[in-house]
């Protein structure tokens, strides 16, 4: 799944080691040694990824019906 960052961003959450709160900027550390600087705080941050996931799973239905697949 995703987070949402601000604009267009977006970053896996596969991608992801660390999310740290620091001077009124979170950073996002991620596996392969960069680092994402975002405004939200980590709280946001999941609230927003729980909505997105939740979002997913409800379009989701639709296409789940069409093609006889389960829950």
């Amino acid at each position: 799944m995703f987070i949402l960052l601000e604009g267009q961003g977006i970053v896996s959450i596969r991608r992801i080691i660390a999310i740290v709160r620091h001077d009124g900027e979170t950073a996002i550390y991620l596996r392969n040694g960069s680092l994402l600087a975002t405004g939200f705080r980590p709280e946001t941050l999941a609230k927003r990824y729980n909505a997105f996931r939740k979002e997913a799973r409800e379009n989701a239905v639709p296409l789940r019906r069409r093609t006889g697949g389960n829950k």
